[in-house]
């Protein structure tokens, strides 16, 4: 009975192996989602003093190539420490971070 449960607990991980890169996209997006508005407020902190265009060019630099290239740098990363894991921990780990990532957003109250 143990060896049929985690026949079908790898075969489920399986499942998952090959989109770690897409879940591993969707962990960073999330993130991003969940924690961009206090990135943003330190940066706004930063640069209360400066000139309105400054300021606009600073927000527009940070949002379209600032996010952009965290999202384009971290996917690999975290696609890499998610490739580390076996099939039959993979989906664990997969809906642990979605779980952790949610409860973050609740709390911020953006659910």
């Amino acid at each position: 009975m143990a060896d049929l449960f985690n026949s079908l607990l790898n075969e489920w991980g399986s499942l998952f192996r090959p989109y770690v890169r897409d879940i591993a996209l969707a962990m960073v997006a999330t993130c991003l989602v969940v924690f961009g508005d206090d990135l943003n407020r330190a940066v706004r902190r930063q640069i209360v003093h400066l000139h309105f265009i400054w300021r606009t060019s600073i927000f527009i630099l940070l949002c379209a190539f600032g996010y952009g290239a965290l999202t384009i740098f971290l996917t690999p990363v975290v696609a890499k420490q998610l490739a580390k894991f076996s099939n039959l921990w993979l989906p664990w780990v997969c809906l642990i971070v979605f779980i952790i990532l949610g409860s973050f957003a609740q709390r911020k109250r953006q659910l």
